[in-house]
């Protein structure tokens, strides 16, 4: 075997462009690197007024770096997983981005914080097998219930108005307040009560009528509107 067939491998590139070098590198590189991948990446809860606390919670496969618009203090270059709690200010947009390589290699993902006044539409969507609905000759209603949690709106969320988007009255209760609302109108009784809690709705029996037909009447069809707002 001659000397030059005994050369390294690395004595074999000699001599070639540095660019062709490069890219072999970098493809040696990038074919044994894992792509970056973002697991999820959360922002609890996803309304919340100025001032108000939020969480950020992410899970990737590579180092990330997290920013917002506008600015929120502490961001910043984080590990692959993690959470922080963080201040906004008003309506914030959250952006992550995992990089694998060198930076040769990216993937990114935003996450928003609004801020009342906006709407909450919310919807009994699914009554089929009576799973969401309580019906008796007693109570000669339909009855359900929901809860907000600060999963969903921050503590400081306040309600301005309430209104039935439904073609039946509609009874209304939370905490000790029970407001009836007709077809589209509104329950003022709510407005400055902290959003959060148990939401109780009950749809009266018209005379005469099943819980069947009842259910049937409002089967996808149950929805109000929770107006939200912030404390002035």
């Amino acid at each position: 075997m001659s000397v030059a067939s005994r050369q390294a491998p690395w004595s074999r590139l000699q001599g070639r462009p540095l660019g062709l070098l490069v890219c072999i590198l970098l493809a040696a590189l990038l074919g044994g690197c894992p792509k970056p991948h973002i697991h999820h990446f959360t922002t609890t809860p996803p309304v919340a007024c100025p001032g108000d606390e939020v969480t950020l919670h992410w899970e990737t496969n590579g180092p990330v770096r997290l920013a917002s618009t506008p600015e929120v203090a502490g961001l910043g270059r984080k590990s692959s997983s993690g959470k922080q709690t963080v201040t906004v200010s008003g309506p914030t947009r959250f952006r992550l981005e995992v990089s694998r390589v060198f930076g040769l290699r990216k993937e990114l993902t935003e996450s928003e914080v609004e801020s009342p006044p906006k709407d909450l539409p919310y919807g009994v969507v699914d009554a089929e097998g009576k799973g969401h609905f309580t019906c008796s000759a007693q109570t000669s209603a339909l009855e359900t219930s929901f809860q907000l949690d600060g999963s969903q709106i921050s503590s400081n969320v306040r309600i301005g108005q309430v209104t039935n988007l439904n073609v039946r009255p509609l009874v209304i209760g939370k905490g000790a307040v029970t407001e009836t609302a007709g077809k589209g109108a509104k329950a003022p009784g709510f407005e400055g009560q902290p959003a959060q809690g148990l939401w109780q709705l009950r749809v009266p029996l018209e005379e005469g009528e099943s819980c069947e037909d009842a259910l049937e009447s409002v089967n996808g069809r149950l929805i109000i509107k929770l107006q939200l707002s912030c404390p002035r």
